[in-house]
C-alpha cells in the first residue's frame, strides 16, 4: 500500500490521502500519507469533503432511519411534483438511481438562493421511464434529501446530527464544518472553484453549494475514523436502522447493479471497487477522491479519502479510478486471502 500511494503522490494524482483497512473492528492499516496542500504533512484524521458519499452515508441513511416507505411517491410529498411521468417516481427509485432523472445541471448558473435551486429543481423533466433503467443522478439525491426535510420537519443537517453522528460518535461528521465547530487546520483543500475559492470547509460541489451548503446529493465533510464507526454499524446486530435495503438490488435487470444509497458488487460487474472485492459488497466514491467499500459477509471495510480535485478538476478522473482497483485490490488481498493477480 506504502508504495501504491506514494507512487500516486509522484504521479500529482492528488496531494494527500488518508487510507483505512479492516475486517469489522479489526484494523489492518490506518495511515495518512501526502500533504493538506502540497507542503504541510497530512495527519490522520483530517477532514474532508467527501463529496457524493453523502448520498449513501447521510441521505439514504436517514431515508431508512426515519422509517419512509421506499415505494410512497414524491408526491406524497411534494404535490408539485408532476407532470411528463414525475407523479410515478417513488422514494425508492430516487434512491436506486431510477427515477428517470438526469445526471445533472448547473443550478449555480441560474440560481442564487435554496429556495430557487428547489423551484428549478422541481421543474427539471425526466430523462427516462421511472424504474426503467439506471441513471446516477445528482438531481435524484438533492430531491430525495428535500422529502426527507419536508417529511421531518428539519434540515438534513440537524436530521443527521440528530439521528446518524451523534448516536455513533461521528463527532467530526457534519454538513457546514465551520459551523460545528472543526478546527480549520484539520480541514482538508479540495480546490479552488468559483464559488468556494480555494477556502477549506466550503463544499466542493456547486449545487451544494447554492443550495446552502446541505443538499443531499453532496456537503458532508467527515474523517476516516467516523466512516469507519458507519461501515461497523451497517455491520452490527443491532443498527440504527434496518440496512437490508443497503445490501439489496434495487434496479431492474441488465442495468448497472445498485442498492438503496450504493453500488453493489455482482458477478460479471466490475464497479469502482474492481473486480476483486467479493461480490454481494456494497460502496460509493466521491468526486473529490473518496470511497468506502463494505463486505457484509466477510466484514472487509476499505476506505480511501484524498483531495484528487485539488490537483485536477478533471484531468485526473480516469487515473483516479484504475487508483481504486489497485487499491481495492490490496485490501482484498491482504484480508481475504485472495490470489489476485498482479
Amino acid at each position: 500500500m506504502d508504495s501504491l500511494v506514494e507512487f500516486a503522490l509522484e504521479e500529482n494524482l492528488f496531494y494527500g490521502a488518508e487510507v483505512l483497512v479492516a475486517q469489522r473492528d479489526g484494523v489492518r492499516l490506518h495511515k495518512a500519507y501526502g500533504t493538506f496542500d502540497g507542503v504541510r504533512p497530512l495527519v490522520e484524521n483530517a477532514v474532508f469533503d467527501v463529496a457524493s458519499l453523502s448520498k449513501p452515508v447521510a441521505t439514504a441513511s436517514l431515508l431508512l432511519a426515519l422509517g419512509l416507505p421506499l415505494g410512497r411517491k414524491v408526491s406524497a410529498y411534494i404535490p408539485a411534483f408532476s407532470g411528463g411521468g414525475k407523479e410515478d417516481v417513488t422514494l425508492g427509485q430516487l434512491a436506486a438511481h431510477t427515477a428517470g432523472f438526469a445526471p445533472t445541471t448547473r443550478f449555480i448558473e441560474t440560481c442564487r438562493t435554496p429556495e430557487e435551486v428547489f423551484e428549478a429543481l422541481l421543474q427539471q423533466p425526466l430523462s427516462g421511464k421511472p424504474g426503467s433503467r439506471v441513471v446516477y443522478s445528482c438531481l435524484g439525491y438533492m430531491l430525495l434529501g428535500k422529502v426527507i426535510e419536508i417529511a421531518a420537519g428539519k434540515d438534513l443537517n440537524r436530521l443527521f446530527h440528530e439521528m446518524i453522528a451523534a448516536r455513533l460518535d461521528m463527532h467530526d461528521s457534519t454538513f457546514l464544518p465551520h459551523s460545528h465547530g472543526i478546527d480549520p487546520a484539520r480541514l482538508v483543500p479540495t480546490g479552488t472553484r468559483p464559488h468556494n475559492r480555494g477556502k477549506p470547509g466550503i463544499v466542493h460541489d456547486s449545487n451544494a453549494f447554492v443550495s446552502g451548503g446541505i443538499s443531499g446529493n453532496a456537503g458532508l465533510f467527515s474523517t476516516v475514523r467516523d466512516l469507519h464507526r458507519f461501515a461497523l454499524m451497517l455491520l452490527d446486530k443491532t443498527p440504527l436502522f434496518p440496512p437490508d435495503p443497503m445490501f439489496g438490488h434495487f434496479t431492474p435487470a441488465g442495468q448497472t447493479p445498485r442498492t438503496i444509497g450504493w453500488e453493489l458488487k455482482r458477478p460479471g460487474v466490475v464497479p469502482s471497487c474492481g473486480s476483486d472485492f467479493p461480490d454481494g459488497a456494497i460502496g460509493h466514491t466521491g468526486f473529490t477522491g473518496t470511497s468506502i467499500w463494505i463486505d457484509r459477509k466477510s466484514g472487509l471495510i476499505a476506505i480511501l479519502l484524498s483531495n484528487r480535485s485539488a490537483v485536477s478538476h478533471d484531468r485526473t478522473r480516469e487515473a483516479m479510478g484504475e487508483f481504486r482497483h489497485r487499491f481495492h485490490r490490496l485490501a482484498a488481498r491482504d484480508v481475504l486471502g485472495a490470489q489476485i493477480e498482479k
